[in-house]
């Protein structure tokens, strides 16, 4: 599920390369009850995802409504506390909010993370969720907590100061118990 057309286009393509039978959905994950038919056993939420998203107790509600009593919801996304940092600084320094006030963070870039090219527009909005609020959303939906984990690796190089590591990319060794890089939740609807 995603609004962009391309995304879906180049999870296609992804998802045929690795032999796997998926259907796609266009809509805003915000209406996904609305629009998706069924339930499931399993509801993933994709790293880089809820900072896009403005309402995470409407986020939350909508993983419940999807879930069949005893499924399970999974989601491995950039910690907030990175997200805080400036990722051009030569050393880990506080650049953007870490707790959210409900404005978005704008920023103009171009360039697209689905392939080669440019945007034809590039007005992007950010919405910083502590963990406290991403944690609360879940709980108060209903969803049970299985697991939480904080790690030290990311699948991008999320700064040029980070090194190529096994499974992605990581501060250099002397920092890297210094910021996590993502968290991890596991939770049930009972």
């Amino acid at each position: 599920m995603d609004f962009s057309p391309s995304a879906l286009h180049a999870a296609s393509k992804l998802a045929e390369r690795a032999g796997v039978d998926a259907t796609w959905v266009e809509t805003d994950v915000l209406d996904a009850r609305r629009v998706v038919t069924g339930d499931f056993d399993v509801v993933y939420t994709s790293i880089g995802t809820i900072t896009w998203l403005d309402d995470l107790d409407r986020w939350a509600a909508q993983i419940v409504a999807l879930l069949r009593p005893g499924g399970t919801f999974f989601i491995r996304d950039g910690h907030p506390q990175l997200y805080a940092l400036d990722e051009d600084s030569p050393t880990l320094t506080l650049r953007y909010p870490y707790f959210g006030d409900g404005t978005a963070q704008q920023w103009d870039d171009e360039y697209t993370y689905v392939g080669d090219g440019t945007l034809a527009h590039p007005r992007t909005y950010e919405w910083p969720h502590p963990l406290s609020e991403i944690l609360g959303s879940l709980l108060r939906a209903g969803l049970r907590l299985l697991h939480f984990d904080e790690g030290k690796t990311l699948p991008w190089r999320f700064s040029q100061r980070m090194i190529e590591v096994p499974g992605g990319f990581a501060w250099p060794e002397a920092e890297q118990n210094l910021v996590p890089c993502t968290y991890t939740i596991i939770a049930r609807r009972d």
